[in-house]
């Protein structure tokens, strides 16, 4: 009898055996084929070279270098390895762990340990590779800028791709390590920039050494741009404003395109692409003067006095004054007897001036007498006619639109209405009123156009402008010719405000503001087009908490066309 059940458990667990080797070979062969021949053919992603950028006489903005880095398979890592790589990156054990346990793009998959490492390291590893199964060292380029801060803020820089990102994006084009754009021309055109990727299947052995590549794919480098920007120009406007928080544009009134889009302070955007920048990246978000800042589209500030420029347009233009138009300034103005005074910046008054001479000499007074009469929903109207308060079509990220206050505004946001003291204020480039440094120069460069709407491009197309439709702006060319007769006061008359920017080779014409910004010091603003007669370029310069627009912004306007003419016109 137990001789009997003896046997029928030995049938029984025969039976289960020959089941188990049944399901193994014939329902899960394909399975444990498949883990065979990973275990035997390991699959190297390779990044695609990013395209280049030029500036555009064809100088290297952005490119690619060589980089090194150090990748480990976790399933080829024997136990003796970790106190190594723990000693050759300095860091604890557990760290090295943690690292190797990282996600994965598809089963035994190398995981980075370290990105960009130091020629030192990089002979370290090859000496001791016998010693580290698992441990290689993985090639591909790295984004590279040669000239570090000039034109970073209009390049951008790079980052690593997060989960979400990765997870949305094409698996021919980004891996769980890209770097992808994270600002600037980098991130507006990362798709054109970065190719189509490829990769190895490389045959190992048992201890992950490799004996031969199986198959390839070549990656697809990406598409190389070309910007608008001048390099030296730009190079020596950043000279020119390196100890200011200021930013400086020129634009190209044939072509629309931006010559230079200088802002400062700037930063290395080559800290963002390698690990050995993490300090100099944390300095950057931490510093109070925001390198990071692209102050000429990125930031608004109150126009001061340039935006008279725009009063002076609505009162030609709703009827309110001619030219000929005359105010008498004492060196105030008060909306009623004994009301509260608002001051000309000249203490002592202009006297009796009319639009020409306003322009010229800046007269607080005129102005608020023809804010006044305009009105301040004629004043916004206007303003956004010329192109403020809104975004420019523009290849650049982070773009601040400004604001251009109006009664229904200021009763949707604080419940009050306007008071006629706040209109004074917006004549005269104060109150709510916001712009940015690219708003003010797209506004000269239509003056300049005599109505022609304008808008910057950043990316490099000699043949544009050929056969584009011009649109204009609904101003009249006839009052266009006033405000610019003014603008050339500004400069070239003896009580002008901008006649520090006064040049002997030619005519300038301007307008200078000084911007109020208390508790600091005011900003001060300078923008026109040169020449006069048949203009070539127009320019923008705003200084931060500059004080004078009149002194210090029209001195940084002088020493940059000099540096514009013996870049385009040398003798």
């Amino acid at each position: 009898m137990r001789l009997n059940i003896l046997k029928g458990i030995v049938l029984i667990g025969v039976c289960a055996l020959v089941l188990g080797l049944f399901q193994t070979q014939v329902f899960q062969g394909g399975y444990y084929r498949n883990l065979s021949e990973e275990n035997r053919i390991r699959l190297v992603p390779e990044e695609a070279p990013r395209g280049q950028v030029y500036d555009r006489a064809g100088k290297l903005l952005a490119t690619n270098r060589a980089s090194y880095h150090l990748v480990a398979t976790p399933e080829d890592v024997t136990p003796d390895v970790y106190p190594e790589l723990a000693h050759l990156l300095k860091i604890s054990e557990r760290e090295v762990r943690e690292r190797m346990s990282s996600p994965r793009e598809y089963p035994f998959a190398p995981v980075v340990l370290l990105r960009d490492i130091p020629r030192e390291l990089l002979f370290k590893v090859e000496e001791l590779r016998p010693e580290l199964p698992g441990v290689s060292i993985q090639t591909e380029t790295i984004r590279s800028y040669p000239y570090g801060p000039v034109a970073a803020h209009i390049i951008g820089y790079l980052g690593k791709i997060n989960q979400r990102e990765y997870e949305k994006g094409d698996r021919e084009r980004f891996g769980m390590e890209s770097l992808i754009g994270r600002s600037g021309i980098e991130k507006i055109y990362d798709l054109r920039l970065r190719g189509f990727r490829g990769g190895k299947q490389v045959e190992v052995n048992a201890r992950g050494e490799r004996i031969r590549v199986v198959a390839e794919k070549t990656p697809v480098p990406g598409e190389d741009l070309t910007l608008a920007i001048d390099l030296e120009f730009e190079k020596r406007l950043m000279e020119l404003i390196k100890d200011k928080k200021a930013t400086v544009a020129f634009l190209d009134l044939k072509t629309n395109e931006l010559m230079a889009l200088v802002s400062s302070p700037a930063f290395n955007p080559n800290v963002f692409v390698s690990p050995s920048g993490a300090a100099e990246r944390l300095q950057f978000l931490k510093d109070r003067d925001s390198p990071l800042l692209e102050r000429g589209s990125g930031a608004a500030y109150p126009p001061g006095s340039v935006f008279k420029l725009v009063t002076a347009l609505a009162a030609l233009e709703s009827g309110k004054i001619t030219p000929q138009t005359t105010f008498n300034c004492p060196g105030y103005f008060r909306l009623k007897p004994g009301g509260r005074a608002f001051h000309c910046w000249n203490e002592k008054g202009h006297g009796s001036v009319d639009l020409y001479r306003a322009i010229e000499r800046s007269c607080n007074v005129y102005f608020y007498n023809v804010g006044r009469l305009v009105g301040a929903d004629t004043l916004a109207h206007y303003a956004r006619e010329l192109g403020l308060g809104q975004t420019l079509d523009l290849e650049m990220t982070n773009m601040a639109p400004g604001l251009v206050p109006d009664s229904m505004w200021k009763k949707n946001h604080f419940k009050q209405e306007w008071y006629p003291g706040e209109t004074l204020s917006f004549a005269v480039g104060q109150s709510y009123l916001l712009v940015s440094p690219l708003q003010i120069l797209r506004l000269a460069a239509m003056l300049a156009k005599d109505g022609e709407w304008v808008e910057p491009k950043l990316i490099r197309n000699p043949a544009r402008g050929a056969d584009e439709p011009k649109k204009r702006i609904a101003i009249s060319e006839k009052n266009i010719k006033v405000i610019k007769q003014g603008m050339l006061k500004v400069v070239n008359s003896d009580y002008g405000t901008g006649q520090l920017a006064r040049i002997d080779f030619d005519q300038l014409a301007g307008k200078t503001g000084t911007a109020q910004a208390p508790p600091k010091a005011p900003h001060a603003w300078m923008t026109g087009f040169f020449p006069y007669q048949n203009p070539e370029i127009a320019f923008v310069v705003l200084l931060e908490h500059g004080g004078s627009g009149g002194i210090n912004a029209a001195r940084v306007v002088k020493q940059a066309i000099h540096i514009w003419k013996e870049l385009y016109q040398p003798v």
